[in-house]
């Protein structure tokens, strides 16, 4: 990232397992802070320690999207107001 030198070139935070270090995303999110651009969201009840990420990104200044990945429901519209609930408890500080 740091070849690009380009302030339009930057990375999207993926929600990998590989991210989480002793159940942390804190020195994944360090080392590619300076470079996200976006965030690409699952299954927020995984497992994935989405309120430390949410929380990190609050302090950092993140101010931009958060895709949202989720399987098939047969209410969509229910599912996405449930969704939309949990995702604003885990971004509550």
């Amino acid at each position: 990232m740091r070849a690009t030198k380009h302030q339009n070139v930057g990375l999207c935070w993926n929600s990998n397992p590989t991210d989480v270090v002793d159940g942390s995303v804190k020195a994944s999110f360090a080392l590619l802070r300076p470079w996200l651009k976006s965030c690409h969201i699952n299954e927020l009840v995984n497992g994935y320690p989405y309120r430390e990420l949410f929380a990190l990104m609050k302090q950092s200044g993140y101010d931009r999207w958060t895709l949202c990945e989720a399987g098939e429901s047969q209410d969509p519209e229910r599912f996405l107001r449930y969704y939309r609930a949990l995702w604003l408890e885990l971004n509550r500080a």
